[in-house]
């Protein structure tokens, strides 16, 4: 916002609200402010992702990354007697715990069924069952799924499309009309 002042968005206001954290914000294009993160980053871009590896899910490229995380904690940098892990013991012990069931990170919007039993996310719809038709309820969308709730209980899942003015349908949602 210029002046070195800052606007936190909505999500990241909640992400600092739910794990109890301060903000220190880095100044743009200056790398000395952060250059141990991006010194890290370039580190695992390196030696995780080249050549870049191909997996079938998300879920397995997490697994690959997190089993090449744990094989460094065994690491001993240059300058230090403690592997990475031993030192990553330390600083965890004096660090709050973390809360029992992690955030939800994904983009959470109100909404309404339409007629049709379909709920619009970013410029596409999904369906739910048609016993929700006309009643509010809550879309997370994630970067491969999208899940509609209605109160607290989970009504659809669909893998999240990136098209525009898609249409994502199952049709057992609208198996009681059939019938």
């Amino acid at each position: 916002m210029g002046g070195g002042k800052r606007k936190r968005t909505q999500v990241f206001t909640e992400l600092q609200s739910y794990y109890l954290f301060t903000d220190r914000f880095g100044r743009p294009g200056r790398g000395n402010d952060k250059g141990n993160v991006e010194g890290m980053v370039g580190y695992a871009r390196r030696n995780f992702l080249v050549p870049i590896p191909s997996f079938e899910s998300f879920f397995a490229l997490n697994l690959y990354l997190e089993g090449r995380c744990l094989k460094r904690l065994e690491a001993r940098l240059r300058g230090h007697t403690e592997t990475i892990g031993e030192r990553m013991k330390q600083d965890l012990a004096v660090l709050l715990p973390l809360p029992a069931v992690p955030y939800d990170a994904s983009d959470k919007h109100t909404t309404r069924v339409n007629p049709l039993s379909m709920v619009r996310y970013r410029t596409n719809d999904y369906s739910v069952p048609v016993a929700y038709g006309y009643r509010d309820g809550l879309v997370r969308g994630y970067v491969d799924e999208v899940i509609i709730s209605c109160g607290s209980e989970v009504i659809a899942r669909h893998r999240r499309s990136y098209e525009r003015d898609d249409f994502v349908i199952d049709p057992l949602h609208y198996l009681p009309l059939l019938e």
